[in-house]
């Protein structure tokens, strides 16, 4: 247990500024307005939700919790959507549904994660496994006998045999007016929804119990991925697990936005349940998201949550064998163009994506663990928080704060403010940032390597225009040569005193679309 705790903490002072956790006290204020702002009798009135946000010091002589229904949320704003979830979500006609759901996806992801051909099909090209829909929904979804057989003959790849089942079933093709589509007569409806699903193993240098903490406890998942995720909220605890410390059926209702890079693409939004389950076999664990559309049926959303997570099984030596997957189905309709590729592949939010991450930040950890120097384990922590602080600059988001920068031609590059008041990594006041995704016709590496070159940086970073800069130390940081962290000086002519910029490079070991 001790090495379990030590984990933990160290895990959050490697990851985030050495400052205390204030909770956040909530209180809400529901109120009809008018469309400027005051209730009319003329006037349409929508609901909107003011939330006063207080910070609970811990040497506090008083609090108001009383009062308030305390959430935990990184985001800025509360929603009604939220607001209404968390209602629901946390009434008693709910939850034993709710329960039962996660207990089945659990059943589902460990089938998953244990099951290889004609479940998962391996593309030798991008070498990553991906989910045979048609046998999933023959697996795990019940049909009727006709698209059983429309299932079976496109398995099979019998196309004659295929058109004569449709012609002849007159039902089937008056429900759709026509011949309809084959995936979305798979799918059960016509709808721009479209499976997303991959799967990944890899040999993470964590133990599984520290794993599991990672994932059930939104803050620190939030920070270990957040080049995935934007903003989490917790709506609803069904269950803190059997006893401290022993996260076995945990269970809780989560609001996530994802994200890759750019604030041209907004965040994908998910409200799901997260449960924990230890296996019978030895050091074994299931960490699984679920959505909650089949609970509620009218929630508006572009996500849809099958059962997602990981299986960890312990090792020797405090490692950790984890299979992840992710399964999801997606409306890509809102997608630019530009990313539709990208995202539509499945590679923004593949499950090798998530995973890499993880075995990345557990590298990280080790490497702070292990190394004695004390300079370099204050890089690692400066460098990662330059990296979460980069990632909630550029990240888009489902209430947009970016705006275009209004000139001819102007549109992809986008303008936000914000207001700096305690973050110690930024300075206070008005915080301008500006943002904008491109497409070059250069092969990936390349432009990989130019950015990564030290003396290659006065040629576009603006601060060291016209400067000669090298690289002067770097170390790795994780098993590809490429993750590493670099001291880069930049020599300002006429200047007695230059300055130091701290480039925090990592890769992933999967495919480059063109996109």
């Amino acid at each position: 247990m001790a090495e379990h705790m030590s984990y933990s903490a160290l895990l959050r002072e490697v990851i985030m500024d050495t400052q205390d956790i204030s909770s956040l006290e909530i209180n809400f204020n529901l109120e009809l307005q008018g469309q400027n702002g005051s209730a009319s009798a003329s006037e349409p009135s929508t609901p909107i939700l003011k939330s006063s946000i207080q910070t609970n010091d811990h040497h506090s002589s008083s609090s108001n919790t009383g009062n308030a229904q305390s959430i935990f949320c990184l985001g800025k704003e509360v929603r009604a959507t939220e607001l209404l979830m968390q209602v629901m979500v946390n009434a008693e006609s709910y939850k034993a549904r709710i329960y039962d759901l996660a207990v089945a996806a659990a059943g589902e992801l460990t089938q998953k994660a244990c099951t290889a051909k004609p479940l998962w099909i391996f593309e030798e090209d991008r070498e990553t496994e991906t989910l045979n829909v048609p046998e999933y929904k023959r697996r795990f979804e019940s049909l009727d006998s006709t698209l059983e057989e429309v299932i079976r003959l496109l398995s099979v790849g019998e196309p004659n045999e295929l058109s004569s089942e449709l012609s002849r079933n007159a039902k089937l093709l008056g429900k759709y007016g026509k011949e309809p589509d084959l995936m979305h007569l798979i799918n059960g409806h016509q709808t721009a929804f479209k499976t997303e699903a991959s799967r990944e193993t890899e040999i993470v240098p964590m133990n599984p119990i520290n794993i599991v903490d990672v994932l059930i406890d939104v803050e620190q998942w939030s920070l270990v991925f957040c080049d995935i995720v934007s903003e989490v909220s917790v709506l609803g605890f069904m269950s803190s697990g059997e006893e401290l410390g022993n996260p076995n059926g945990a269970l809780q209702v989560v609001k996530a936005e994802l994200h890759v890079a750019s604030p041209l693409l907004k965040t994908r939004e998910i409200y799901f349940a997260r449960y924990c389950k230890q296996m019978t076999a030895a050091n074994t664990w299931v960490v699984v998201d679920v959505s909650l559309e089949s609970i509620f049926p009218d929630m508006v959303t572009q996500c849809r949550r099958k059962a997602s997570g990981c299986l960890i099984q312990g090792l020797e030596n405090g490692f950790s064998k984890v299979t992840w997957i992710e399964h999801n189905e997606i409306d890509y309709s809102s997608v630019p163009n530009m990313f539709r590729k990208l995202v539509s592949s499945g590679f923004a939010f593949q499950a090798k994506r998530w995973i890499a991450t993880l075995r990345r930040q557990c590298e990280r950890l080790k490497l702070v663990v292990e190394d004695d120097n004390d300079g370099r384990r204050s890089l690692l922590q400066l460098s990662q928080r330059i990296s979460r602080s980069y990632n909630e600059a550029v990240r888009g988001s489902t209430e947009s704060h970016w705006q275009p920068l209004p000139t001819t031609n102007g549109e992809n590059i986008l303008v936000k403010t914000s207001f700096n008041v305690d973050d110690p990594g930024h300075p206070h006041g008005v915080v301008i940032t500006v943002a904008t995704s491109l497409r070059l016709n250069i092969p990936p590496n390349d432009v990989f390597e130019f950015l990564c070159s030290g003396s290659n940086r006065s040629k576009w970073d603006l601060l060291s225009h016209d400067c000669a800069t090298q690289d002067i130390a770097y170390f790795a940081t994780g098993r590809e040569p490429s993750s590493r962290v670099s001291l880069v000086v930049v020599e300002v002519a006429n200047a007695r005193v230059g300055f130091l910029i701290l480039p925090n490079v990592y890769v992933y070991n999967m495919e480059v679309f063109d996109v």
